[in-house]
Order: C-alpha cells, then sequence, then structure tokens
C-alpha cells in the first residue's frame, strides 16, 4: 500500500511538472525560471549548511520586475529617468532535486495609475541555474511604454501626468556565471532559492563574466525622441538622442556573504562588479548615426533575508544589475531590478521504509 502511495505521487508530480513546463512556454506573461542542474548535491550537508533538495518546495510569491534607462549629460550635470509603469506580479513555483519553475502574472494596473504614468507591455523572462560551484543568470526583458520620471528637474512640471513616451520600447537580453570559491562553507542555494539551509555565516569570493545585448528607441520611421518635443529647446538639446544599441561583455569580480543570527534568520549581501569592452552604436535626433568601440563597466548587486520555520519559511530577495556606457558628453545607464517576496514549504516525498 505506501509503494502504491508512493508511486501515484510520483507520477502526480511528474505530470504537474510536465504541465508547468508547457504552460510556461505558451504563455507571454512575465516569467522566472530557476534551475538546479546538478542533482549530486542532493542532500549534501556540513557544519555550515544543510541541502534539501530531495525535498518539493511549494512557493507562493509577489514579484516586480522592471527595465529603466538613464541618460546623464555631463557637461550640465542634467540626467533624464525614463522608467515603465511598475506593476506587481502574482505567482507560485516550485523546487524538486534538479528542476525549478517559477510563473508570476502581472497584476492589471488601474485606469487612475495608466493615466499618471502611462501603459506599459511587457514580456519579462529570468533563467537561473544554482549549483554547489557555479551561478548563471540570463535574462530577456522586452518593454514597451515609459514615463520621464524626473520631469521637475529638467523643466518646469506641474501637470499630474507624468511626460509619457508611449512608443518607446527596450531591449536587454544578458547571461552571468560566476565561480563560488568557498562552495564547502557556502551555499548560494540556501539564499536566493531556498532548498538549502545555511547553519553557520559564511562568504565567497565570485569570479565570472557577462554578455549583455541593450536596446532601446522607437519604432522605425518615427520622429520621436527620448525627450518630448514640448520640452524646451535648450533640454532636447541636452539630451538629443533618439536610439541607441550596445553589445557588451567582461569579466566580473565580487564577493557575497551571509549572516546568520538567532539560528532560524539571514542577511544575504552580494555585490559583483565587472569591467568589459562594448561596441556602441547611438542615434542623435537628427538621424545621425554613431559608432564607437571601447571600455564599458556593469555592476550587478543582489540581497536576501529570509527566516526559516519547521513548517513554513519566508523570504525576500532584490536583483540589480546596471551598464554604464559613455558616447561623447553622455553617459548611458540601463538597468534591471527584480524584487520577490515569497512564502513557502518544504515537503519530504522521499519514500518511507
Amino acid at each position: 500500500m505506501v509503494k502504491c502511495i508512493y508511486l501515484g505521487n510520483i507520477l502526480v508530480l511528474k505530470t504537474v511538472i510536465h504541465f508547468l513546463i508547457l504552460f510556461l512556454f505558451s504563455i507571454s506573461t512575465q516569467a522566472q525560471v530557476e534551475l538546479d542542474t546538478h542533482p549530486v548535491d542532493t542532500t549534501t550537508q556540513t557544519t555550515y549548511y544543510t541541502d534539501y533538495s530531495d525535498q518539493l518546495l511549494l512557493k507562493m510569491m509577489s514579484v516586480v520586475k522592471s527595465n529603466s534607462l538613464e541618460i546623464v549629460n555631463k557637461n550640465g550635470m542634467e540626467f533624464l529617468e525614463l522608467k515603465p509603469h511598475g506593476i506587481s506580479s502574482l505567482g507560485f513555483g516550485f523546487n524538486y532535486k534538479w528542476l525549478g519553475l517559477g510563473i508570476a502574472f502581472g497584476l492589471p494596473a488601474s485606469a487612475q495609475d495608466e493615466k499618471i504614468y502611462g501603459k506599459t507591455s511587457r514580456f519579462d523572462f529570468q533563467l537561473n541555474i544554482y549549483s554547489k560551484k557555479f551561478v548563471i543568470d540570463a535574462f530577456a526583458q522586452n518593454y514597451r511604454g515609459f514615463h520621464i520620471s524626473n520631469p521637475t528637474a529638467l523643466t518646469t512640471w506641474d501637470s499630474i501626468p507624468f511626460p509619457q513616451r508611449d512608443s518607446m520600447q527596450t531591449l536587454s537580453v544578458g547571461v552571468g556565471g560566476y565561480y563560488v570559491f568557498n562552495n564547502k562553507k557556502l551555499s548560494y542555494k540556501a539564499a536566493y532559492v531556498r532548498n538549502a539551509v545555511q547553519k553557520k555565516s559564511a562568504g565567497s569570493f565570485l569570479l565570472g563574466g557577462y554578455y549583455n545585448i541593450d536596446y532601446a528607441g522607437f519604432d522605425p520611421g518615427a520622429t520621436s525622441f527620448f525627450v518630448p518635443k514640448y520640452f524646451p529647446q535648450e533640454v532636447q538639446d541636452s539630451f538629443a538622442l533618439s536610439a541607441y544599441r550596445s553589445i557588451n561583455y567582461g569579466i566580473s569580480f565580487g564577493y557575497t556573504y551571509t549572516f546568520v543570527f538567532w539560528k532560524r534568520f539571514f542577511i544575504n549581501l552580494t555585490a559583483i562588479p565587472g569591467i568589459g569592452a562594448q561596441r556602441l552604436i547611438v542615434f542623435s535626433s537628427s538621424g545621425e548615426k554613431n559608432t564607437s568601440t571601447g571600455g564599458a563597466s556593469r555592476f550587478v548587486a543582489r540581497s536576501a533575508l529570509g527566516y526559516e520555520n519547521k513548517h513554513f519559511l519566508i523570504g525576500l530577495t532584490n536583483y540589480v544589475t546596471t551598464g554604464n556606457f559613455e558616447f561623447k558628453n553622455f553617459e548611458i545607464r540601463p538597468s534591471t531590478h527584480n524584487v520577490k517576496f515569497f512564502f513557502a514549504k518544504r515537503f519530504n516525498v522521499k519514500k518511507k521504509r
């Protein structure tokens, strides 16, 4: 009887996994995937952490993602901030052994919010691979519909709606990987997947690389620019750009540390600066195309905090990656943000003897 129940549970679990995989690739809403491709890590236990990959971890989560752009004119130290309409998403996910999936659906925006910030359509996909020694992050984001979030820093602006750039779109595709040197004492999965538990405070140096493609602009043939034409002429002249494309790659070196306190609480802080090369194409508002190559930088910051209980666990994670490209007197800074709060519980699905 026990064997039948066990085989039935496994069959149900496999069916759910297959359904979620098919469902994930049939939707065009926000999605996030977490994978651990090293099943040999399962049941790893040291004096510093315990791996629970052999248990089923179910999550309910709230996610806020964004893809924004900042342009700085170094001559006048002016800056232009372009942001999408930020919305929250609700979702669910699971982790079991080598596989994890998470799907989040954007909540509908109110008519009042859309009036103030404009409409934003988005596709936001994230892939994370965590093993004992390696961390790999990949993402693909496509946003359309932005607003200028700092109009009062550029001109007199006292109306309720923010200046909107409805036809502006951004595309960001990137991948980065890191090696965790102190993997015998620090579990990165304990902070960001939660299918492991960090029992003692520990830190580690990280070394890796990255490759990113960034784009921001408007529809082909459009006469729209980052700064609206109803802004003062001197402001338009200060940010006389209409689009850019960038390919950048390089190496990253950083550090991560998890503080464990009161046995059941933890905080992780991670900083990973990177330096490398870029190929940048910038289009001016007059239609002129400029191409440049040179150095570029990218910075990744992560943080996590959580609480571990016998019956449940909760956590909050924050992920930010920012690029910095220089062109003449401009600095172009695309950034990606991901904040997730989740409530989870582990289930022991191993066969009982």
